[in-house]
């Protein structure tokens, strides 16, 4: 998965480290959820009566 370069760099990060990038990648994903959301909002609403008459 990894090769030794980059096991290398990942060895000389502590703990600390991993958890504010993790921590970071986590309110990453809290704003593109958040911008999903405004993006549905302002989407037009999709019309339901197509589907339901036939």
């Amino acid at each position: 998965m990894f090769d030794s370069k980059q096991m290398e760099w990942i060895n000389q990060l502590s703990a600390e480290d991993l958890a504010i990038l993790g921590a970071g990648f986590t309110t990453l994903g809290d704003f593109f959820d958040f911008l999903a959301l405004i993006k549905a909002k302002q989407e037009p609403p999709k019309d339901k009566k197509n589907k339901s008459s036939r």
